[in-house]
């Protein structure tokens, strides 16, 4: 048993301080995963600590888990779209997952390539990524920058694991159909970088 189903664990039998080392854990990532939904601070926020008294009074009815981050992130992902959907300051309009938006930003490296070049390929990246379905991005996301494997990726966006590798797969063939082939192979050397 990890340190962290350990203090899942503890927390289910309330213990109040092992809530607060989930919370610490997860706190940042969530709010991070959360910003590429929507860039409202306030709703993010919101909605963690909205997660988190929501664990807390449910916990005794809470299930123990393999894996700690997958509840998290499914669990805090349902709650964000809910919230987004009802949010009218985010839409007018009902929103379904398909209109919620997800954005990646891929992080420099300047010991690989000039500045000017890095400008080049992310925008490059930024055209291919608004070709892309906000799903795709997600799953892109989720497997690259949260380091997921396709069954938590499926858990979390409530896919079946084939339609989670189909998803991943259509993603990367849509990066490769809308990036020049230099710039495809930098993006999948980062992205590879990214889970190092």
């Amino acid at each position: 048993m990890t340190s962290e189903q350990k203090a899942w664990d503890e927390f289910r039998y309330g213990d109040e301080d092992a809530l607060k080392v989930i919370f610490n854990a997860y706190y940042n990532l969530l709010f991070n995963y959360g910003h590429k939904f929507t860039p409202d601070d306030h709703i993010i926020e919101d909605v963690i600590q909205d997660l988190f008294v929501k664990l807390w009074v449910d916990r005794e009815n809470i299930n123990p888990t393999n894996s700690v981050k997958n509840y998290i992130y499914k669990a805090f992902r349902r709650r964000l779209i809910r919230k987004l959907d009802y949010s009218p300051r985010i839409m007018a309009f009902p929103a379904t997952e398909e209109r919620i938006g997800f954005n990646i930003e891929l992080g420099h490296d300047h010991r690989m390539i000039s500045a000017e070049r890095t400008k080049k390929i992310q925008h490059n990246l930024a055209i291919a990524l608004d070709k892309m379905t906000p799903r795709q991005r997600e799953v892109i996301h989720l497997r690259y920058f949260e380091e997921m494997d396709f069954n938590e990726i499926a858990d979390v966006m409530q896919l079946s694991t084939k339609a989670t590798y189909k998803l991943l797969y259509r993603a990367i063939d849509a990066l490769k159909q809308h990036l020049p082939r230099f710039d495809y192979l930098v993006i999948l050397y980062l992205l590879d970088l990214s889970r190092k």
